[in-house]
């Protein structure tokens, strides 16, 4: 009986000892001629939110070993000098390395558990996404559209051709045929989706409207696999597909409902863990870049919907700090003295459109935009808008000297020593720099065109007849 006991703890650690190494992979690897002494493991958990877990090891005679914490299927990305490469990893998995940093991608091999898989993906990433044939950069973009789907055509068929007589011959796992055939997919799709815009671009030509057959492969797309989440060309797919729809039906990047529209896309044509991916996704770029009023709605709706604590409180901690400088946002107030010695507030001026702009008496671009900016205030005259100019860290008598003697219009207030905190408030890495402001205060555009700009009055008279100027 007193052998029982004793055996006991042992198998319960034992046992203990298997289900750890089921729940984590291990890498070690060889590298000659190495490009640094370290190799990073860089994971994301969780496609919903663009936090990443590094693991990073120190090289020893060439050598190293990680162990990493894996809980299911994933791709991670193996870093060392400047080299990158994908890795697949699943619980379990013990795999060998062996490399040449002088040859990363092309010598790089793998023995032990998940091999296959992964010796197949560094083939896949050196032959598809290295290799200029296989590329859309530089010369494929240029091929008219016919041509293009011709050449993306045959790089999907060769890509699932050459997985196909892979996988004949070694067995890989059903997770990372999913992935594969995703990546595969999904990187059709997101160049087939960008063409004409990035060709537009690449080729300074008009942008063209595709043919009617263009974008049906779209409704083919089986967008709804859990083997998708898997695949980083099916994420930047995702941003691409919501912004395709939100355009069609006539939004641009600077509409104030853009990612709203976005969002409901999201919400109209997906689904499950696919829907609220599509939807975070959105929900970031907005924070950063859309209108306050309509991110806030996007935001309470997500929250009600999602399951996942740490993502609602990753945007809500994100839409926090990005709530002050955002399309929407409160405008910084500011006291400061005017040429009078008056003292006059940023919130003087509510009920009335405000063209902020921040500049300095000894900035030379400052001066070019100087005699646009007059002909700009005196053009808008007649219209309720106030033209606001802040002088940061000025010399005062410079500074005064210079308006008297241009008589310079507008309003001017001067911004010195620790007043000049108000550059910090508004974000300024320079000057000038223009703002345009609601008659509430609140940011119309953070980076308003500029004097000299031809469209910068028919950007202000625009917001004044339409009254996009009252949104909040």
């Amino acid at each position: 009986m007193k052998q029982i006991y004793m055996l006991l703890p042992a198998f319960l650690l034992l046992a203990a000892n298997q289900l750890f190494a089921q729940n984590t992979a291990v890498i070690t690897g060889k590298i000659s001629n190495p490009l640094s002494d370290q190799v990073e493991l860089i994971i994301y958990p969780n496609p919903l939110l663009p936090e990443e877990v590094k693991t990073e090891v120190k090289l020893d005679r060439n050598t190293f070993r990680m162990e990493v914490p894996v809980q299911k299927a994933l791709v991670a990305e193996l870093v060392h000098g400047d080299e990158v490469a994908q890795v697949y990893l699943e619980p379990g998995y013990e795999l060998q390395l062996s490399t040449n940093g002088k040859s990363f991608l092309k010598s790089l091999t793998y023995k032990g558990k998940g091999a296959n898989e992964n010796n197949y993906l560094a083939k896949y990433t050196y032959r598809f996404e290295e290799e200029e044939e296989y590329q859309v950069l530089p010369d494929n973009i240029k091929l008219q559209e016919k041509e293009f789907t011709q050449f993306l055509d045959y790089r999907r068929e060769d890509q699932q051709s050459s997985f196909e007589k892979y996988t004949g011959k070694r067995d890989v796992s059903d997770e990372f045929r999913g992935f594969l055939l995703a990546e595969i997919d999904f990187s059709y799709a997101l160049d087939k989706l960008g063409y004409h815009p990035l060709r537009q671009q690449i080729m300074q030509v008009a942008l063209t409207r595709p043919s009617a057959a263009f974008y049906e492969y779209l409704h083919d797309l089986d967008l709804q696999s859990p083997a998708n989440l898997l695949s980083p060309s099916f994420l930047n797919f995702l941003r691409s597909y919501t912004a395709y729809f939100a355009k069609e039906v006539g939004y641009t990047e600077k509409d104030p409902l853009y990612y709203k529209a976005r969002y409901d896309v999201a919400g109209q044509k997906l689904q499950g863990p696919v829907k609220l991916l599509a939807q975070a996704q959105v929900l970031r770029q907005s924070v950063q870049q859309g209108h306050l009023k309509y991110t806030e709605l996007m935001l309470q709706d997500f929250k009600a919907r999602n399951q996942e604590e740490a993502v609602s409180a990753y945007l809500t901690r994100l839409h926090s700090e990005n709530s002050t400088l955002v399309t929407g946002g409160q405008a910084p107030d500011f006291e400061l003295k005017d040429i009078n010695g008056d003292t006059i507030s940023l919130s003087d001026f509510k009920g009335s459109l405000v063209y902020l702009n921040f500049w300095r008496s000894d900035c030379g671009l400052c001066h070019v935009e100087l005699p646009h900016l007059q002909r700009l205030t005196s053009k808008m005259g007649n219209h309720k808008i106030v033209f606001l100019n802040v002088a940061i860290g000025d010399n005062e008598e410079q500074w005064r000297q210079l308006v008297v003697k241009k008589e310079l219009q507008g309003e001017h207030v001067l911004a010195k020593g620790a007043e000049a905190e108000v550059a910090k408030r508004y974000g300024l890495k320079d000057v000038p720099a223009y703002f345009l402001l609601d008659e509430e205060g609140r940011f119309i555009a953070l980076k308003a065109r500029r004097p000299s700009d031809h469209e910068a009055a028919n950007d202000i008279l625009q917001h004044l007849e339409v009254r996009q100027a009252s949104l909040k």
